[in-house]
């Protein structure tokens, strides 16, 4: 039987997220696995995906002890630097790029290069952020590396100079849920009339939201009933709230704070998912408003097209002109969205998570064979 060790980094830092999703959905998929078994590096955590691990402190007295979050980070990263030094485990998975284990792994190790975002766009985070560094140190040193797309592998190869033998390829698997029980109800109630456009996550630099704000205000001001919902990414920025002014659409413009069972009602009543980064590396909502039956309107970038293939209405995302256009004949033409419609589930079945775990399972297996 194989041994994983996972360890504690994104399981420390982040409580929602796609990243600590992804390495739970492993953690899971492994407790159904007769061949594979994984212990994860934690003491404790607020990670609602792994809320119910049988950690040694994942209780009501561990979260007690550990509230703070610098203290549970510390007390992880020393749990998982013991459970490293044991060497009782065939593959080290790191779950992010800080390269604390090298001094201390003996055995393969595996990283998932989620994206080559901070390589591409540096002009859009902190010069200071280790992070960069960290994940080089990180790609150079791993056993295998795997890349969430195409797209992604040959940016490791452009940019780093990383062998293409050193890569493999593995989409992410679709599973809103982990696990079979949802977030509880929601608190706030969400829109179910089509009246709106929806836009998930992160709003900051690549991400290019006041681009894709301003291109839409003509729009918003045409029908003073549509609405453009942000879900997630965090409340409205001082810039933000000043540009929402300034375009006079305080009414129009709202930000939610989503919990999984919110974004699904989102997304079925929304009239689209809008999507219009600069870049990313894979695009996890795509698959999410698919899977709703919501169209999807998104940047022309490689990823999406790798993606979404022809189940996307695409723009240009530096061309204000393109993303209207695109948006109008979209929500004003209804054979049009039931086409995407159709075409998104289509696309969704390409995504399974079983098969995104068992190539995972297999670039272990290939590393201790």
């Amino acid at each position: 039987m194989l041994r994983l060790l996972i360890d504690h980094q994104t399981f420390s830092m982040q409580q929602y997220g796609g990243i600590s999703r992804y390495f739970a959905n492993i953690q899971h998929t492994s407790d159904v696995k007769k061949d594979i078994q994984s212990v994860v590096g934690i003491l404790c955590t607020k990670n609602y995906y792994l809320k119910d691990y049988p950690a040694p402190l994942n209780n009501a007295l561990g979260r007690w002890l550990l509230k703070k979050e610098s203290r549970r980070f510390q007390w992880n990263m020393k749990y998982s630097k013991y459970l490293i030094q044991k060497n009782d485990f065939d593959i080290l998975h790191p779950s992010y790029y800080d390269p604390y284990f090298l001094k201390y792994n003996k055995k393969p190790f595996v990283i998932t290069v989620h994206d080559m975002i901070h390589e591409q766009f540096p002009e859009y985070f902190d010069p200071n952020d280790v992070y960069v560094r960290y994940k080089r140190l990180c790609i150079e040193n791993a056993d295998q590396i795997i890349a969430i797309s195409e797209s992604t592998s040959k940016d490791l190869q452009d940019i780093l100079n990383v062998a293409s033998n050193r890569i493999t390829v593995i989409h992410h698997g679709y599973q809103m849920n982990i696990n079979n029980s949802l977030p509880p109800e929601p608190e706030s109630p969400v829109p179910t009339e089509k009246m709106y456009l929806l836009y998930v996550g992160d709003r900051r630099g690549y991400k290019n939201f006041p681009v894709f704000l301003s291109a839409l205000t003509p729009l918003l001001k045409k029908d003073i009933n549509l609405k453009l919902i942000c879900a997630g990414g965090g409340h409205f920025a001082e810039a933000e709230i000043e540009m929402i002014s300034r375009l006079t659409l305080q009414n129009q413009v709202s930000q939610i704070s989503a919990t999984d069972r919110e974004l699904t009602s989102l997304y079925q009543n929304a009239k689209a998912f809008i999507f219009p980064s600069l870049y990313e590396g894979f695009g996890l909502p795509i698959l999410e408003a698919f899977n709703c039956n919501c169209p999807v309107i998104a940047s022309d970038q490689p990823c999406f097209k790798e993606i979404g293939e022809d189940a996307i209405a695409y723009f240009q995302p530096n061309d204000k002109h393109s993303i209207l256009k695109t948006v109008e004949e979209v929500i004003n033409n209804q054979n049009l969205r039931l086409n995407l419609i159709t075409k998104g589930r289509l696309q969704l079945a390409k995504f399974p998570m079983d098969l995104c775990m068992d190539k995972t399972l297999s670039v272990y297996n290939k590393l201790v064979s």
